[in-house]
């Protein structure tokens, strides 16, 4: 997923607009540019997930030292999604951006 999202990473800095992939699970990866030559990541599912809001609040709690990078969020159509600010500069270590993505599955399964 690491090489996944460096694609998506490029293509929406490029485009100047959001990138977005279906990744197992029907889990879905969007990548979305900042002004600042950054990178907001959201992982998430759609609203036909069992996950619930709350659910998904008191599992990122419980690991709030590892995971509070991730913002929790909901979108319009209910869907639930982790957020992750990606500086200019950030995304040239794939370990920790593996270590990352792995935790935000975790969080969402």
């Amino acid at each position: 997923m690491e090489e996944l999202v460096r694609t998506l990473v490029g293509e929406c800095r490029m485009q100047q607009a959001v990138a977005m992939a279906t990744v197992e699970n029907g889990m879905r990866l969007f990548a979305y540019p900042l002004p600042d030559q950054g990178v907001l990541l959201a992982l998430g599912g759609g609203p036909a997930s069992s996950l619930t809001a709350e659910e998904l609040l008191a599992r990122r709690a419980g690991r709030l030292r590892q995971a509070g990078n991730w913002l929790p969020s909901m979108f319009v159509d209910g869907s639930l999604y982790l957020l992750r600010r990606l500086a200019a500069q950030e995304g040239g270590d794939a370990q920790e951006l593996a270590r990352q993505l792995e935790l935000a599955r975790e969080l969402l399964n």
